[in-house]
């Protein structure tokens, strides 16, 4: 009887840790694909949709994501055509 209560500890223990792994590892995936790890300093050239900033938490880094008619793009915030587009894009956003 020892040894079965012993064995059932031990396997509630593994299930335990097995489900704290992969609600860590789905979360990370999660993470790494919803934000940028990286920015881009090349112009867009695709239409432009909207766009929203993006604060630093690692992995992610400080950005600008454009809305593009490819999916989302990262770019550098401190380029002198993502601040012009950011205005662009606030100015639409005011009149509608």
């Amino acid at each position: 009887m020892q040894l079965n209560q012993k064995m059932m500890k031990s396997l509630a223990a593994i299930a335990v840790i097995m489900s704290v792994m992969i609600m860590e590892t789905n979360g990370e995936d999660q993470k790494s694909f919803e934000c940028c790890t990286r920015v881009s300093t090349k112009k867009i050239t695709v239409p432009i949709t909207g766009f929203r900033y993006q604060k630093q938490n690692l992995p992610c880094v400080t950005a600008v994501i454009f809305n593009t008619t490819e999916g989302p793009m990262c770019s550098h915030g401190g380029l002198k055509w993502v601040r012009e587009k950011v205005k662009e894009l606030m100015k639409l956003k005011r009149r509608r």
